[in-house]
């Protein structure tokens, strides 16, 4: 178990240093993190980091849309952001059923409430997994 936490902190360490210290949700990425590692399912969890990345894509190009987007592309982009946050959700909820209760409630109040609070918690994850993704991406070139 301290193999464990001691690969969990240095994840988290390199995943720190790509974001420049900017994590929001440390203590929820450790979480996934950890809970990934003990079912055995980093492959699940990298799979959450590059859906996290993708839709956070996505949101800039919604986000700063202009008029050299035509309509049709910005109602596509639109709704793949929601897949892919629907997408986000469950893999989310793929990983953290074996947790405890309290980390179930938290996940659920924080991230999967229909309001826009929610909806900015869950955003400001997947920032976070994103710099995961790039951790993940760095590790593949090694």
């Amino acid at each position: 178990m301290n193999d464990s936490k001691s690969e969990i902190e240095n994840i988290l360490t390199e995943v720190d240093k790509l974001a420049e210290g900017k994590i929001l949700n440390r203590e929820d990425l450790h979480r996934l993190i950890d809970l990934a590692l003990q079912t055995n399912q980093m492959k699940k969890l990298e799979e959450l980091s590059f859906q996290a990345r993708f839709s956070q894509g996505l949101l800039k190009i919604i986000r700063t849309k202009d008029n050299s987007i035509n309509d049709e592309y910005f109602v596509v982009v639109r709704n793949e952001f929601g897949g892919g946050i629907e997408k986000i959700k469950n893999l989310i909820n793929d990983l953290i059923p074996q947790s405890e209760k309290f980390i179930r409630e938290i996940f659920e109040n924080k991230y999967f409430q229909l309001t826009q609070q929610s909806l900015s918690n869950l955003n400001n994850l997947c920032t976070d997994l994103s710099y995961l993704k790039m951790y993940f991406n760095d590790r593949k070139r090694l």
